[in-house]
């Protein structure tokens, strides 16, 4: 599978790591940022390092992966 998702560093944290994973998941820094509800220049800017990504998103990007609890 190519990488769609620009990242010069993708492993330089755990919450960039997770980012652009889900970057690749989603399949592309459009769909990501709509789904996240934040322009995709936020997202290449956290994928870049230039910015941090907040808590928050972290924790909105692990509730995508978190299997659901069994009904």
């Amino acid at each position: 599978m190519n990488d769609i998702c620009s990242s010069p560093d993708p492993d330089v944290n755990v919450k960039v790591k997770l980012l652009h994973e889900l970057c690749r998941w989603f399949g592309g820094e459009h769909r990501l940022a709509h789904y996240l509800r934040v322009d995709v220049g936020t997202i290449n800017d956290w994928l870049a390092g230039a910015r941090p990504v907040p808590d928050h998103v972290f924790l909105a990007c692990l509730d995508v992966l978190r299997p659901r609890a069994a009904d």
